[in-house]
């Protein structure tokens, strides 16, 4: 009975011992030191702060096979982003470094780590960690910059409006599509990380631009950017043209007369050749100079003299009624007219549009009357009446509106040698 008992403890025994699972043996290797720093991610530039890549040093007595590399974030499962391979054969001290691109298409926002898993050739296996912080910057703004801007009379657009980051600014570029693609006209630069700048620029308009640009950058190159129409104007504007009254006998004028066409002047040798372009002329009365409608000149057309021979007239029938109105304020259409013109907001050149509620043109001249004479539909001076709405008839019917501005004017004693200069609006 003895010899039964002792035979089943000894099978008990192998049971228990001999099917025991075998363990690693119980080493006395150090753990690895890991050398690395805190990151600051910036989830808008997706770059790390303070290195630009997260630099990883390894001190492994047990030696480095393969390093796990998993992205913690806040409420979300580890995720893999990447093994590590001792591929250069470092043995038991490995540097590495995981870059920003690792990490462009991850979002970072709720990223609090990398999770290292570093595996030993002896299948053992040592855990480390990365910290990170996520950040997410303010995004600069613009403030106060209108939707639409035109060109003044000197072809300038006022840009003003305000640029702010709490990250500071780096830069504020003014771009225009003239050549199709935005290209930037100017750069404010040495704005030492300013949080707000107020932006006051005098663009130049170059033909064919549309629409204007701001664009502000921030010290982490962050952007924001306002778009400015510029509205494709239904006008021509020809700034600063001089024009010279009839002459003498013997002196020759050669911009007596004005084609709005084409925004040019000519003299008195070309007017028999252009009788039937010539939109208006400038002639010095003894009561003052005017501005004169070619069909009009008939009993001055001898005293536009080409080298002491007076003009005449061959196609009467083809010379243009052109019509004039100086506009007088006083009343509500025409002290809107000023406000508008003065304010840079000339729309158009419309009977029913700019000049709403204002007669049609209808005196074939408009005369210089200096202060204190009293100015009338017909008279002008330069300091309180010095728009002059002309309405030139067209061969199909039609009419061409055009908006002077008259700007100096000069009453010679030898009224043929009396001067004019204005800038002036025409309809398309």
């Amino acid at each position: 009975m003895k010899k039964i008992f002792s035979g089943c403890l000894s099978v008990v025994f192998l049971l228990l011992f001999g099917c025991k699972k075998e363990q690693a043996p119980d080493s006395k290797i150090s753990p690895d030191q890991v050398t690395t720093r805190e990151y600051q991610y910036n989830t808008a530039t997706k770059k790390f702060s303070p290195d630009a890549a997260i630099h990883i040093g390894i001190s492994s007595p047990a030696g480095v096979q393969l390093i796990y590399h998993y992205l913690q974030r806040r409420e979300l499962p580890d995720s893999l982003i990447y093994i590590y391979y001792d591929s250069l054969d470092q043995g038991s001290n490995v540097s590495f470094e995981l870059p920003a691109s690792l990490f462009a298409k991850t979002d970072m926002s709720a990223a609090t780590g990398i999770r290292m898993m570093i595996k030993h050739p002896d299948n053992s296996f040592y855990e480390s960690l990365v910290k990170i912080t996520a950040f997410t910057p303010p995004l600069p703004q613009t403030e106060g910059f209108p939707a639409s801007l035109l060109p003044d009379a000197g072809n300038k657009i006022h840009i003003s409006g305000n640029v702010r980051s709490e990250n500071g600014i780096k830069q504020v570029d003014i771009l225009d599509d003239a050549t199709g693609a935005f290209t930037v006209v100017h750069s404010i630069t040495d704005l030492n990380q300013a949080t707000t700048y107020a932006v006051a620029y005098d663009y130049t308009y170059r033909p064919g631009a549309g629409n204007l640009k701001v664009i502000v950058t921030d010290a982490f190159d962050l952007k924001a950017e306002v778009l400015i129409h510029i509205p494709v104007l239904p006008y021509d504007i020809y700034q600063d043209v001089n024009m010279g009254a009839q002459g003498t006998a013997t002196v020759t004028i050669a911009n007596n007369f004005f084609i709005a066409a084409t925004g040019q002047t000519m003299g008195s040798c070309q007017l028999a050749e252009q009788e039937a372009v010539m939109d208006f002329l400038f002639y010095g009365t003894s009561n003052g100079p005017t501005l004169y409608s070619p069909s009009n000149t008939a009993n001055v057309a001898a005293n536009f003299r080409c080298n002491g021979t007076g003009w005449t007239i061959t196609n009467s029938s083809a010379l243009k009624a052109t019509r004039f109105r100086v506009l007088v304020p006083g009343s509500t259409a025409t002290d809107r007219i000023y406000e508008q013109f003065e304010a840079n907001n000339i729309p158009d050149l419309d009977e029913k549009g700019f000049f709403d509620g204002v007669s049609l043109p209808s005196s074939s001249t408009a005369r210089y009357a200096a202060p204190p004479a009293t100015p009338a539909a017909n008279l002008f001076n330069t300091v309180d009446a010095y728009l002059i709405w002309a309405r030139i008839p067209g061969t199909d019917g039609s009419s061409r509106n055009c908006l002077l501005r008259v700007k100096d004017i000069t009453a010679a004693s030898t009224a043929g040698l009396s001067t004019i200069k204005f800038d002036i609006y025409v309809a398309k």
